[in-house]
């Protein structure tokens, strides 16, 4: 479901000289438009959800800001090798991200999110496969998921089925957000 409203919000904050991947960092300066983002994103997910996850770092702005609208706690996934703790005491997931390179997502496994009903959050989703190793992650710690949120998503694949399952909400796909910024002067 994209929301053209804020499509048309985000355009006009969105940097008209990025290269590749957009800089969403600067939505968040805009108190209206980051609340409108978290609001729609929050929608579907009322009641429906104990925590919260995001991978670290602009997940955890977007992640942590739809907790606090849900009313649940929130889950810092941390990138691999960040966590301060033994190699046995930490559960990991090893995926290929959107530009090739091999990475890791990793929890403690004294995690008190066991068997909970888990909304993951992004601020963009490219290839899925970040997506899909979280999913995996948190299955490991029996959690339930009921859904993905994100910003922007590219169109493939995989993020179709999730969008034609509705088990994605998002505010806008890359080409309808490219078709706004070729417009913009």
């Amino acid at each position: 479901m994209e929301s053209t409203d804020v499509i048309n919000e985000i355009r006009g904050i969105l940097p008209r000289n990025s290269i590749g991947k957009y800089d969403l960092l600067t939505i968040f300066t805009h108190k209206t438009v980051f609340d409108k983002i978290v609001k729609v994103l929050s929608l579907d997910f009322q009641n429906k959800v104990d925590y919260v996850a995001a991978p670290e770092a602009i997940g955890w702005i977007l992640g942590t800001a739809i907790a606090k609208e849900l009313g649940v706690g929130f889950i810092g996934v941390r990138k691999g090798d960040k966590l301060p703790y033994a190699k046995e005491e930490i559960i990991s997931t090893h995926f290929t991200d959107y530009s090739g390179q091999d990475k890791s997502f990793e929890i403690s496994k004294s995690s008190i999110v066991r068997n909970k009903r888990v909304l993951i959050v992004d601020d963009w989703i490219e290839t899925g496969s970040q997506m899909k190793a979280l999913i995996a992650l948190l299955e490991k710690l029996d959690c339930s998921i009921i859904g993905l949120a994100t910003i922007g998503i590219d169109i493939n694949e995989v993020t179709q089925k999730w969008i034609d399952s509705s088990f994605v909400a998002y505010i806008g796909s890359k080409v309808l957000l490219q078709s706004f910024k070729s417009t913009i002067k």
